[in-house]
């Protein structure tokens, strides 16, 4: 593929010095000031090739260092890599061929327009330096276009070819700032606009992590089919207010949200604390499951504690407005699926035997207790207190044995207060 290997030769001949470590501005001046000396160069030599061709009074002796300077400078400068140096050198080489050749070369036609080619030096100026800086370029330019008015014979009248030359520029040089301007402004828009999609794909991040725990919404987010997984064994908690509806019913509705919004936020924050995911809640109920994705090792433990520290939640009149609230908190142990509802208004849900038993010892429950299935028993029987197990009639389930948790044993024994009122089991 000659054509394929010809334009990688030539983008290589472009970004010659480009490093990757470079900034994207730095890369694209380096690399507009290459293709500049690469195109200058051969151009120069071209034209002092024809000019002596068709010209025996032509010399090109005297400015055709000028060109090969210039190529030079563009071999060298991926070794030293002085890119304010090789600019300047660049620069000012473009910016004296034409005065150079208008001194040393008789009038002949083709000396004619010579000193348009001054006008390379500033454009590139433009391109590689910046429009502040160009400027000094430009009046070097418009400073050596008057001299060579009125430098050595020339074919034609120097008055009118020096206008020429200075309308031309006028045109150009105006052209390219307004075009550079332009670019600037553009990129500041693009970098603007750049700035608020990265603040609004956040936002949308954390709003939907605020929705699905983090590895199901990194899932979500690379592919489109359905997300549910199975899992062998996983800590579900059902906790509810008792009696919130009646006790909220003479309330006005922003202080009944308000109470609602800071016991959740704290229940939250207890939550979070333990490694656990909040699932969802429905209306003054809560649920929390773990041992799902990156949950902690001891969900079970974690969730014993989270039960205890949300009953004293509500034992704290800063949270309830002094109201006396009470919690029923079921929990079970066992295999659950998990997965994504919806699409558009999408959920984690979880389903299975353990999510209905852990329902069931909650509505079933008393208030202020804990009741938890035989697999939270015998899983913490060591590090909590159990009171005696009971025998309760669960719909769908027959009579399950229950146990109520009292509170995390402290080397083993049981506070007293607790062995007077019930046997531990």
């Amino acid at each position: 593929m000659p054509v394929i290997r010809s334009l990688a030769l030539l983008s290589r001949l472009i970004h010659a010095g480009v490093r990757p470590e470079d900034d994207e501005e730095r890369r694209l001046r380096l690399s507009l000031l290459n293709l500049a000396s690469l195109l200058f160069g051969p151009a120069a030599l071209l034209w002092l090739f024809i000019g002596h061709q068709l010209d025996n009074a032509f010399s090109a002796a005297p400015a055709t260092p000028v060109p090969l300077l210039v190529l030079l400078n563009y071999a060298l400068f991926p070794r030293h890599r002085r890119f304010a140096r090789y600019r300047s050198s660049q620069l000012g080489l473009m910016l004296v061929f034409p005065l150079l050749n208008l001194v040393s070369l008789p009038p002949t036609p083709a000396t004619s327009g010579l000193a348009l080619w001054a006008v390379i030096a500033p454009a590139c100026a433009l391109l590689t330096v910046g429009n502040a800086a160009s400027n000094l370029w430009f009046i070097g330019f418009l400073g050596l276009t008057a001299l060579s008015a009125g430098v050595g014979p020339q074919a034609g009248s120097p008055v009118f070819m020096a206008l020429h030359v200075t309308l031309v520029s006028g045109v150009l040089y105006p052209l390219l700032r307004f075009a550079l301007r332009q670019r600037g402004k553009t990129r500041a828009r693009l970098a603007a606009a750049h700035r608020q999609l990265r603040r609004e794909q956040e936002r949308s991040e954390r709003l939907l992590l605020n929705i699905l725990p983090a590895p199901i919404a990194a899932r979500l987010k690379e592919q489109s089919g359905t997300i549910a997984d199975g899992h062998p064994e996983v800590v579900v908690m059902f906790a509810d207010i008792v009696n919130y509806t009646r006790i909220a019913s003479d309330m006005p509705p922003k202080k009944v949200f308000a109470l609602l919004n800071r016991i959740f936020c704290r229940f939250d924050e207890l939550t979070e604390e333990r490694g656990l995911e909040r699932i969802k809640t429905i209306g003054d109920g809560y649920m929390v499951a773990g041992g799902l994705n990156a949950h902690p090792r001891e969900p079970h433990a974690a969730a014993a504690s989270l039960a205890i520290a949300m009953q004293s939640t509500l034992r704290d009149p800063a949270i309830t407005d002094g109201l006396a609230l009470e919690l029923r908190i079921g929990i079970a142990s066992g295999p659950v699926v998990a997965g994504v509802v919806g699409r558009g208004k999408f959920i984690y849900d979880l389903w299975g035997d353990t999510v209905n038993l852990a329902y069931r010892l909650c509505t079933e429950g008393e208030p202020s207790v804990i009741q938890c299935d035989g697999q939270m028993f015998e899983r913490l029987r060591n590090r909590f207190v159990f009171a005696s197990p009971l025998l309760l009639l669960l719909k769908g389930k027959g009579y399950v044995p229950v146990y109520q948790l009292r509170s995390p044993r402290i080397l083993g024994v049981a506070p007293a207060s607790q062995r007077r009122g019930t046997k531990a089991a």
